[in-house]
């Protein structure tokens, strides 16, 4: 069992659980649970770090920390009181890579598409969300909408 966290200018996702059900393919890959609900993108995720933080208390915090290649936390994964701490040094050594010492090389980040609205169809956007059962259904939506989520 571990803590998810998600963050971003407008939210914070924090959810404590544990990474099962996960389905990869070459788009996105879910990890869909009662706990954990996370749909990612890998192709965004470039740069990852296990870190040790010594606490003030004396204890130590263990976390998978990742980052987009602007150089933004996509998402991060911390070792929680339920966790097999005893399998830590395991994970980092099967993730990690074996050069260590290559300099990171950001990008800039890529603009954000603008909004593609209808007001028109705003009745009918309500509708349609009434009927979602599960957030990932929302890109599908606005698609079929002809705008994409800014718009939305």
């Amino acid at each position: 069992e571990v803590m998810a966290l998600t963050r971003n200018d407008s939210c914070v996702i924090e959810k404590t659980g544990i990474y099962e059900d996960y389905r990869g393919g070459p788009h996105a890959a879910l990890v869909v649970n009662d706990d954990i609900d996370l749909r990612m993108f890998p192709r965004h995720w470039q740069f990852a770090f296990a870190v040790e933080k010594h606490l003030p208390d004396g204890g130590l915090r263990r976390s998978i920390q990742v980052f987009d290649a602007a150089g933004d936390a996509v998402h991060k994964i911390f070792l929680a009181a339920a966790s097999v701490a005893e399998q830590w040094a395991n994970l980092v050594q099967n993730l990690r890579l074996e050069v260590q010492d290559t300099p990171l090389v950001l990008s800039a980040r890529e603009p954000t598409e603008a909004a593609k609205e209808d007001v028109d169809k705003a009745d009918h956007l309500r509708a349609e969300w009434d009927k979602i059962t599960d957030t990932h259904q929302f890109l599908q939506m606005v698609h079929k909408l002809k705008m994409n989520r800014l718009g939305a």
